[in-house]
């Protein structure tokens, strides 16, 4: 469970929050050829600073965004790989540092600093450390999965004075994920011939989660109304219009996916609805990046459910990658702003995410008129008749007349006087 820390609130029930809101932590690793690997936050502790950026200072506008655009984080460590495992006077082999790199990411590295590759088998280790400029919007990615204003308003919820807790400053303490990465490849040395042979490196990895602050800067001219309609009768409704909040949003149930022709457009729908009234933004994200932004979108809550479409595009595919089939992790994101503000919050909430898949498939294309196409793919030629025969373009002739069968020579009996006289040899 991570450590969280808050100036106000008891560890345990922050522990909780923090449970639910950020990737378990735990270190994950994976070696070969490596006799030793480390990875571990170098410098400050980096943090990110929350406050109330709305225009008025009442409660139920209250409208949480994170300040900074970029946070520093340090990440140091090393590698060492087996090195020599065995020497003679004919033989030697091993492991060296063939390649690797380090960074930011829980299973890949979503920022990195290479180390440098190499073929010499004496190299067996590395060292080095990097301060990285790590944009805020990365913290949404799935593997971070860090919403520092959605933490700090669950833990006001959770107060026994909401109002009393904002008023005042705190320290939440989360976890991102750090990775180092490396490539010990084994080798054989020949002494006699003087020849190497080298095997391609399996991949080593070692990820460890380090502490992130996120320091809430608490409001103390915050205050809330309880001025009724009607006088201060009980269960009575507020007065005023409540705050623009989206409180549900998905993904269309039945996801269309493609299979078919590429490249392809398809059409995809999100549900929302909410209170209040004012405009919203969408925001689309396949597998940690961004593919869709929705221009300002008019927002009423006494509209019901309402929907916003999106397209997203399916790239024509290589002929190694036909009849694949593509998993794509759609997240739906949303920000929203009053009509009684001026400035929208900074940051998006995550509402959903969706499995998508697409599959391109091969199809055929065959070619109708034209000489050269209908002689290849037996289509039909037109010479400008108005008529097409199948196939080449060949003169029709007539067919030879039938043989006349030869005639048969009768020889008549020699009392004929009308037969012609055939005179016989002597």
């Amino acid at each position: 469970m991570p450590p969280i820390k808050s100036s106000a609130q008891p560890v345990s029930i922050l522990a909780l929050l923090a449970l639910l809101a950020s990737p378990a932590v735990a270190d994950e690793s994976s070696f070969s050829g490596v006799s030793d690997m480390n990875v571990s936050a170098s410098g400050a502790t980096p943090a990110v600073t929350v406050r109330n950026v709305a225009a008025n200072h009442l409660l139920q506008n209250l409208q949480l965004a994170v300040q900074e655009n970029q946070i520093a984080v340090g990440v140091g460590g090393y590698v060492e790989c087996t090195g020599t495992q065995f020497d003679n006077f004919a033989q030697r082999f091993g492991h060296f540092l063939s390649a690797g790199a380090f960074g930011i990411g829980r299973t890949s590295l979503l920022m990195e600093r290479a180390l440098p590759n190499s073929s010499n088998i004496d190299r067996t280790g590395d060292m080095d450390a990097h301060t990285f400029q790590m944009p805020v919007g990365l913290l949404a990615n799935p593997q971070i999965d860090i919403d520092p204003a959605a933490i700090v308003l669950a833990a006001a919820e959770q107060a026994p004075d909401k109002l009393a807790w904002l008023r005042q400053n705190h320290v939440i303490v989360v976890k991102v994920p750090l990775r180092w990465e490396a490539g010990c490849a084994f080798y054989t040395r020949n002494k006699i011939t003087k020849q190497t042979i080298v095997e391609a490196p399996e991949a080593s990895y070692l990820t460890k989660d380090v502490d992130l602050k996120i320091n809430y800067q608490g409001d103390p001219q915050l205050f809330a109304v309880n001025a009724q309609l009607g006088g201060n009768l009980p269960n009575q409704l507020q007065a005023g219009d409540p705050p623009l909040k989206i409180t549900e949003m998905t993904f269309q149930p039945n996801m269309p996916h493609h299979n078919g022709a590429c490249p392809a457009t398809t059409k995809i729908r999100v549900f929302y609805k909410g209170q209040g009234q004012g405009e919203v933004r969408i925001r689309i994200n396949d597998g940690g990046l961004t593919i869709h932004d929705s221009p300002k979108i008019a927002f009423d809550a006494k509209n019901g459910q309402q929907f916003y479409d999106f397209e997203i595009e399916t790239p024509k595919a290589s002929k190694f990658d036909l009849n694949k089939t593509v998993n794509h992790d759609l997240r739906v994101y949303v920000r929203g702003k009053d009509d009684n503000e001026q400035v929208w919050p900074s940051n998006y909430q995550h509402r959903d995410s969706a499995l998508w898949k697409h599959r391109c498939t091969p199809q055929l294309n065959p070619v109708i008129g034209g000489a050269a196409g209908a002689a290849k793919a037996g289509g039909f030629q037109n010479n400008g008749s108005g008529a097409g025969t199948r196939g080449l373009n060949l003169k029709k002739t007539a067919p030879p007349p039938p043989p006349v069968p030869p005639k048969r020579l009768q020889v008549p009996a020699d009392g004929d006087p009308a037969a012609p006289k055939i005179q016989r040899a002597q």
